[in-house]
């Protein structure tokens, strides 16, 4: 199996698949926020990523601390910074939503580039990942695995069921 500086390739895609996962979360909840809730700013946006570097604070190599923060900021620029920014995918679709005509094919089209973009970013950066977790040692990685993804802390919840190895009451 290809490996990534220790890390399998499976590994390196769960994490991708998580960051993914998170974001295109946070994006279905904001749109539909924003539908529920159209006056006024919107409420503060989480910020999963940089919770995590905070925990790992400490924890990891400070050359792998410095590694991880990078990334994360290189990851926050690039969503700002393309097509994928949910915040002008916000703005498009509340123009969308308030106009005195709706136009149904504008609104896929437009839902339509945006995943393309996102898809397109996503890619991009869980290269990125695999690129950096390669330079980091492996009791590192052990550590952001463990952070990442873990049980009840993760941002998702808990996996369903009874921890592994525990028997259901």
């Amino acid at each position: 199996m290809a490996q990534f500086g220790g890390v399998s390739r499976t590994g390196v895609l769960r994490i991708a698949l998580l960051v993914s996962l998170g974001v295109n979360l946070f994006l279905a909840g904001s749109w539909a926020g924003s539908l529920v809730r159209p006056d006024g700013p919107p409420p503060p946006r989480p910020r999963p990523l940089q919770s995590a570097v905070q925990e790992l604070q400490g924890r990891i190599s400070n050359d792998s601390f410095a590694k991880i923060e990078a990334l994360v900021g290189e990851i926050d620029g690039r969503f700002r910074s393309s097509p994928a920014d949910p915040r002008r995918m916000d703005e498009k679709l509340r123009a969308m939503l308030g106009a005195e005509t709706f136009d149904p094919a504008a609104f896929a089209t437009t839902v339509d580039n945006f995943l393309a973009a996102r898809s397109e970013t996503d890619k991009v950066i869980a290269r990125r990942i695999g690129e950096v977790l390669a330079g980091v040692p492996v009791a590192d990685r052990k550590v952001i695995a463990e952070v990442v993804l873990r049980g009840p802390g993760r941002p998702f919840g808990p996996p369903p069921g009874p921890p592994p190895g525990q028997p259901p009451r």
